[in-house]
């Protein structure tokens, strides 16, 4: 990472620097759909629900508070680690796998999986909150999901969890102030900084973006973070080890848990083969808004 150097007027240039890397990287004027509209950003990934359970922080109490926090990482510290992030637990998104919830294929007594860690109770009123995807699954936030834990006294800190395992999977929310500059922000792994940017040295190798960022990217002024932004715009191939691959407005692996709650993407990112993502979202508007 590059020394903590700067100072108060690096900083006023640090945000016009922000501010024109992000108009590139969006394709234009950053303010979308202006100071009305709100943005958050989630955080995805299959290491993430493999390991999910049991898990200490799944309690009805830490679901359902509002106080950001942050979350160990199962993969350790590296460059573009979520480690960096606190994580608004109440609005993040949990989804409930349809063969779970109707107790089939590997649930039931007659599954491998065996019976439900929950009743017929838990689901339907599971039910009644939850926003059902086109794959049949359910979804719920936090703030939902540590209600139900709470009336229906579901344990996910406990040893039964584990065969919830990639059945009860989670979009975390990073906590953010749902502003699109602070979604960008933290999806790019600047919020902390000019102090705390990824060089080329930290990922290995004298890497290039992919084709058209190398070029897009050659019109941010500020160098540390125009090789920054390198690293998250490589091309998929390269992003397998280290590093990231930018997606844009295009698509997400998990954009349709995101359409299911009328969130519409605005900038995703992929991390290894796909296996981790994160995404800037237009939040949908209203009350009951994710």
């Amino acid at each position: 990472m590059t020394p903590e150097t700067a100072t108060a007027a690096d900083l006023n240039g640090w945000d016009a620097a922000l501010a024109g890397a992000f108009e590139i990287l969006l394709g234009g004027d950053p303010a979308l759909d202006g100071a009305a509209a709100g943005y958050g950003v989630y955080y995805a990934s299959d290491t993430l629900d493999e390991f999910l359970f049991p898990n200490p922080w799944a309690t009805p109490e830490a679901l359902s508070a509002r106080t950001p926090r942050l979350l160990p990482d199962l993969d350790g510290e590296y460059p573009f680690s979520p480690s960096a992030w606190r994580f608004d637990l109440s609005g993040s998104l949990f989804r409930f796998d349809a063969a779970l919830l109707e107790g089939t294929g590997p649930w039931g007594e007659d599954g491998h999986k065996g019976p439900r860690p929950f009743d017929d109770a838990f689901v339907t009123d599971l039910r009644a909150v939850a926003t059902v995807d086109e794959a049949g699954d359910a979804l719920v936030r936090g703030a939902e999901l540590g209600t139900l834990l709470d009336r229906h006294g579901v344990d996910l800190t406990g040893a039964r969890a584990t065969k919830l395992n990639n059945w009860l999977a989670v979009l975390l929310r990073v906590a953010t102030d749902g502003t699109l500059a602070d979604a960008m922000r933290a999806a790019t792994f600047t919020g902390r900084g000019p102090g705390h940017l990824v060089s080329v040295q930290d990922i290995g190798g004298d890497r290039r973006a992919d084709e058209p960022w190398e070029e897009r990217l050659a019109a941010v002024a500020h160098p540390a973070l125009r090789d920054h932004l390198r690293m998250l715009c490589l091309s998929e191939a390269d992003a397998r080890s280290t590093g990231g691959f930018y997606c844009g407005a295009d698509h997400w692996p998990w954009s349709d848990a995101l359409d299911a709650v009328g969130a519409s993407l605005v900038a995703g990112w992929g991390f290894g083969e796909s296996q981790a993502g994160a995404a800037v979202v237009r939040l949908p508007d209203g009350p009951g808004a994710p």
